[in-house]
This record gives structure tokens, C-alpha cells and sequence, in this order.
């Protein structure tokens, strides 16, 4: 019986576009850029994505296609994180990557505390680990997109080449099968055979059932692609990365105040104390002059602390310690006003906490929104600290 090779060499590898609705276009534009790769794949690549959807089509099971799907792109941002409907696809797709049932390859788009999530296991595209919206590190859009779809033609190939050796073994296999089935009519030399009369002859279905081989069914594409170890990951692992962040995050606002507000302090107490007694001529200094000396102080923490974060260092010295990093939500360096509107902000937030009642309301806000007040009123990101 022949065997059709071509179910098995031709199986479509299935891909999904996952990523939160603000990066629709990311996902539209990396599937423009995949397009020469769909035409020279060794299989039939199929993409699908929740931003083309067929006109007609029920948006709740063509959704279901992620689920079956063996290569996921995930699109990650502060968005994908934050997103609750995604992140509950996401659980799901981690499942079937704990069981092996899937690829998942992350992509970061834009820069987000990524570092705190199960993608850290997974190897980030692109391979240089800057976000596709990094103006400052890549020349165009162009070189940005092309260089992460050349990562997912790696990972492309890699799964393509797998399953071609998994075609060899069931090529293998159909061998054996064969050979085993073989009756050798060629006696030995110098040996006879006496044929038996007295055997009832076999029937011609037995003979068919013995030399003809058994259908081989083609083989499942196997999701695990050459070279990638899968890692287990935490299904229920956003809790532990809002905890992660929170903690990084107090731990540069403390550094920032050993590191930079107590010398600026004490360099400002020093500045106005010797400018009092020269222009009064007295050692002592009035209430006025003590609450100005306090200002002042505070004002030259916000300067130093914007100075740096709209630099090329693009953090505080905490947030350099922590390795992370400030930007806008489109991945630009922020400018010094925003830098310094949003450190004076932040030193509010920060210390109206103790009033019980502030806190409380950013809590109930960041369940809704996910983000700090400092963050959504100054419209910055903070995210991985990034090589520029």
C-alpha cells in the first residue's frame, strides 16, 4: 500500500499574532514584514491575529484559534501586561506550552519591567533585546522590524526543520515495515527444502494481511522547536509581578533619597547658611529664611533627579542601581520639564501615603488602571534598564 507523503510534509504551521489592542499596528506591520517568509517556508504558514478577523466571522471561536495554534507571538508591552483579557489568553497559552504543545516567542515592542515576568525564561526577540519602538538604538522602523522577523525565520526554520526529521522517521519506520513483511524465496546454498503437502495452503487474504504494511498516519507537528528547552512557566504569574515591580521600584525611591535628597539637603542647609550670614551679618537665621533653605533644598532633589532622568542614563541613581529606566510611552527619552513635573509628583504620591487615605485610592486605581499616579498624570513608562 502506498503511503501519501504529502500529508505529512505539508502540515500548516499555525501562527498567532497575541498582543493587548494598543499594538494593533506592531502586529500588522510584523505581518507585512513576514510576508517573504510565508512565500520561501519549507511548510505552509498560516498567521492569524484578533486584529483581522474575516468579515462574518464569530469573533469568540475565530478567537479559539489561539489555543491550536503552534508557534504564539507575543507582543509584550506594559499594555499586554496589564491587559486583563490578554492576560488570561496568555494563562492559557502558557498551559499548553507547559505541556509542550505549543512555541511561545515573545516579542518586545515596547520597553516594560519584562525582567519580573515568566518571558524571561523565553528567548526575547529581538535577539539584542531592544524594544521595536526604540528610536534612539535603531536607525528606521524598517531595521527594527526586519531584524525581529529574522529572528521569528530562525525560529521558523528551526520548527520546520524538526518536524523534517520527524518525516525521516516515519520514512524509517514504513522501511521496517517492509523489510519485515520481505519472504525470501532463495534457499541457502547446498540446502534443500521439502515441501510440505499435508499444511493447508495459507488463503490469499492472510497473504495480503502479512505483506501488506500497515497505514502509517502522518505525525502531529511537534511544538517543541530544535534548540529551545522549554522551561516550565507560572500560569497565575501576575501577581507575583505587580509584587516584583512594587518592590524595585520602593527600593529605587529609597536609594534616590539616601543617594541624592540628604546631600542635596545638607548641600542647600550649607549654601543658604552661609548666604544668611553674609547678608545679615548674624548666625542666626529666621523662620523665613529656614522654610525658603527647605524649599530650595527640595527643588534642587527635583532638578538633580530630572537632570538625570532626561539624560542619556535616563533614570535616578536608584533606578540605575535597580537597572531600569524612565521613558515616555512612546519609548523617547523624556525631556527635563516632564522629568522634573514628574519627580515632584512622584515625592507627593510617595509620602501622601502615610495619610492612610491616598493610599487607599491608588490602590483601587491601580487595580482598574494598573499604573501609579505619578506614572498616568506625567504619561512615562518605567521600564528594563536598556543597552543604547
Amino acid at each position: 500500500m502506498a503511503i501519501d507523503q504529502s500529508e505529512v510534509s505539508t502540515a500548516t504551521i499555525n501562527i498567532y499574532f497575541l498582543a493587548a489592542p494598543e499594538d494593533e499596528q506592531q502586529c500588522i506591520a510584523v505581518k507585512k514584514y513576514l510576508a517573504p517568509v510565508i512565500r520561501s517556508s519549507k511548510r505552509p504558514i498560516e498567521i492569524e491575529s484578533d486584529f483581522e478577523i474575516p468579515p462574518g466571522q464569530d469573533v469568540k471561536q475565530y478567537k479559539e484559534k489561539l489555543y491550536k495554534a503552534d508557534i504564539v507571538l507575543a507582543f509584550i508591552s506594559s499594555d499586554f501586561i496589564n491587559d486583563d483579557e490578554t492576560y488570561l489568553r496568555t494563562q492559557k497559552v502558557i498551559e499548553r506550552y507547559n505541556r509542550n504543545e505549543t512555541v511561545m516567542l515573545p516579542i518586545l515592542v515596547r520597553n516594560c519591567m519584562w525582567k519580573s515576568t515568566p518571558f524571561v525564561n523565553l528567548p526575547l526577540l529581538p535577539k539584542n533585546i531592544q524594544p521595536l519602538n526604540n528610536k534612539q538604538f535603531w536607525n528606521s522602523e524598517d531595521d527594527a522590524l526586519t531584524a525581529v522577523v529574522t529572528d521569528i525565520y530562525e525560529s521558523i526554520e528551526n520548527f520546520s526543520y524538526e518536524n523534517a526529521e520527524e518525516d525521516e522517521l516515519v520514512d524509517e519506520k514504513v522501511s521496517e515495515l517492509l523489510t519485515e513483511t520481505h519472504i525470501d524465496r532463495t534457499p541457502p546454498e547446498n540446502e534443500t527444502f521439502e515441501v510440505e503437502t499435508d499444511k493447508e495452503a495459507p488463503s490469499v487474504e492472510k497473504i495480503q494481511e502479512k505483506v501488506e504494511p500497515k497505514k502509517v498516519e502522518p505525525q502531529p507537528l511537534k511544538a517543541k522547536p530544535k534548540n529551545i528547552n522549554n522551561v516550565a512557566m507560572d500560569v497565575d504569574w501576575r501577581k507575583s509581578y505587580y509584587k516584583n515591580v512594587f518592590w524595585k521600584r520602593a527600593i529605587a525611591f529609597f536609594l534616590d533619597n539616601i543617594i541624592t535628597a540628604i546631600p542635596s539637603v545638607l548641600i542647600a542647609f550649607l549654601f543658604w547658611t552661609i548666604i544668611s550670614v553674609i547678608v545679615s551679618d548674624t548666625q542666626e537665621i529666621s523662620e523665613t529664611e529656614t522654610l525658603f533653605m527647605i524649599l530650595f533644598s527640595f527643588f534642587f532633589y527635583f532638578v538633580i533627579c530630572a537632570i538625570f532622568e532626561s539624560s542619556k542614563h535616563r533614570g535616578t541613581f536608584g533606578k540605575q542601581i535597580m537597572k531600569l529606566e524612565i521613558t515616555d510611552r512612546n519609548g523617547h527619552r523624556v525631556s527635563f520639564f516632564k522629568a522634573f513635573w514628574r519627580n515632584i509628583l512622584r515625592f507627593i504620591v510617595a509620602y501622601s501615603y502615610v495619610l492612610i487615605i491616598p493610599f487607599i485610592i491608588q490602590i483601587f486605581t491601580f487595580i482598574k488602571t494598573k499604573k501609579f499616579f505619578h506614572d498616568q498624570l506625567s504619561y512615562t513608562v518605567v521600564g528594563e534598564k536598556m543597552k543604547h
